[in-house]
């Protein structure tokens, strides 16, 4: 778990956004399925990811097909 200190932030679900010594990042969700990056943007991105289940606009062009 992160600490105080290196902690940018926490959703409800239990996802956190660590800043590393390194200068990375690491996003975990709240089963501690961790990433890594470089970007605090991407960082945003992957946290939403992971609490939304799919990325933007992937999920909206699904389309039902009628045979």
């Amino acid at each position: 778990m992160a600490t105080a200190s290196d902690l940018i932030g926490q959703t409800p679900k239990g996802s956190f956004i660590q800043k590393l010594e390194t200068g990375e990042f690491r996003v975990c969700d709240g089963d501690q399925h961790c990433h890594l990056t470089s970007s605090l943007y991407k960082a945003e991105e992957i946290i939403r990811e992971m609490e939304l289940g799919y990325s933007y606009p992937y999920a909206t062009h699904f389309r039902n097909v009628v045979q």
